[in-house]
């Protein structure tokens, strides 16, 4: 299989676990599988931030990302954490390097067995809301790039920001649905699938017109006759 059919069929996977109504944190941990295998990256994790602001490790690809990441948080020091504070992109190609930016997560990321790290932040309707954390056991040059061409970062961040936005305007749907008709999220999942296929439309679509009161919960919960 070639590169190309390798990241389309990656990114297809994160979509079809949007539209199958997955739990926000499959398609972290699909994004984080995907990271490793699709670049030249050995190690893969992503943060959020929860309602008090602080982050928090949330899908990783190995414990030692973990591990990584959780000191990040106690210290508060770390790409992880810059990335998040400041809603840019983050680039440490070789830890050796980069022990006056961050004297303490760095001796513990290279006992690790990491010595270059890339952080990207995550952002939602323009809200920082957490970073991805990309660790590699070799000093490097770029990141994401493999023997014929790169995939820049911002290529996956903002694909996942795009599908963690779809998340987030599905489950407000589903959460009006059943809040309406006091009805489980999973049926509230049943009567907006039906509606959109009996429609011929995207369930995202019928979704956002539900959020955005272009329609109401009982169009969709009322079957036609």
């Amino acid at each position: 299989m070639n590169r190309e059919l390798e990241i389309t069929e990656a990114f297809v996977s994160l979509t079809d676990t949007v539209a199958d109504d997955v739990d926000p944190l499959t398609l972290l941990r699909r994004l984080v599988d995907h990271c490793v295998s699709l670049t030249a990256m050995d190690a893969a994790g992503v943060m959020l931030a929860n309602a008090r602001g602080r982050l928090q490790s949330v899908a990783v690809t190995e414990d030692r990302v973990e591990l990584t990441e959780v000191f990040q948080i106690q210290v508060s020091e770390g790409p992880c954490i810059d990335a998040y504070r400041t809603g840019h992109p983050i680039q440490a190609d070789d830890l050796a390097d980069a022990g006056g930016r961050w004297p303490a997560f760095t001796p513990l990321a290279r006992a690790a067995g990491f010595e270059a790290a890339h952080s990207f932040p995550l952002q939602l309707r323009g809200q920082n809301i957490g970073a991805l954390n990309l660790l590699a056991h070799t000093a490097t040059t770029s990141v994401l790039t493999w023997s014929r061409e790169p995939l820049r970062p911002y290529d996956i961040v903002t694909r996942t920001q795009a599908a963690l936005s779809t998340k987030a305007v599905l489950d407000i749907a589903l959460g009006m649905l059943a809040a309406t008709a006091e009805i489980s999220p999973a049926e509230a999942a049943r009567h907006l699938h039906s509606y959109a296929a009996g429609h011929r439309q995207r369930t995202i679509d019928i979704a956002e017109d539900l959020v955005r009161r272009r329609m109401t919960p009982q169009s969709v919960l009322t079957p036609e006759s």
